[in-house]
């Protein structure tokens, strides 16, 4: 009977583990397709995005190249235009355009309401100096103000606003 029972015990074990196979096996299958199936649609998903990041990148770097170059120009013209209305007077002394250059920070501040003369010093500030300092530093807030506003539309996704 223990022959009888081992021939019966292993045809049963053989057949539980063919059919156990064939079902897991099945089942395995089936969820590999699905996963292949996801990473799929999930690869498409990431594609899409990246396609859309990359457009919107190009037309905004697209845009902001233009809108430096006018605002080269524009700061160009402004220059010239300044050129033509100072008259290239001093307006600070050397020792102003020092403390101003962060050269002589040490220097001790006057009690005198005025410092000396242009000639005395050399190093002077003109009308012109200042009216083209401050020319360039609009123009240079500018174009800080445009890359800035690229990065944040880049940044938010969105496509860029018209002034």
């Amino acid at each position: 009977m223990s022959i009888v029972a081992l021939v019966a015990f292993s045809g049963g074990s053989g057949a539980g583990w063919y059919l156990t196979d064939a079902m897991l096996g099945k089942q395995i299958a089936q969820m590999e397709a699905v996963h292949a199936n996801e990473r799929a649609v999930a690869e498409q998903v990431y594609r899409d995005r990246f396609t859309a990041a990359q457009a919107l990148g190009d037309t905004l770097s697209e845009r902001l190249t233009q809108t430096e170059s006018q605002l080269i120009q524009k700061t160009k013209e402004l220059s010239h235009a300044l050129s033509k209305v100072t008259t290239g007077r001093a307006c600070f002394n050397g020792a102003t355009v020092r403390l101003l250059n962060g050269t002589d920070t040490d220097t001790a501040v006057d009690d005198k309401t005025t410092g000396p003369s242009a000639t005395e010093d050399g190093a002077v500030a003109t009308d012109t100096d200042v009216a083209g300092w401050i020319g360039n530093a609009q123009g240079q807030y500018e174009t800080c103000r445009a890359r800035l506003g690229a990065l944040i539309d880049f940044e938010t996704n969105q496509e860029p606003q018209h002034d």
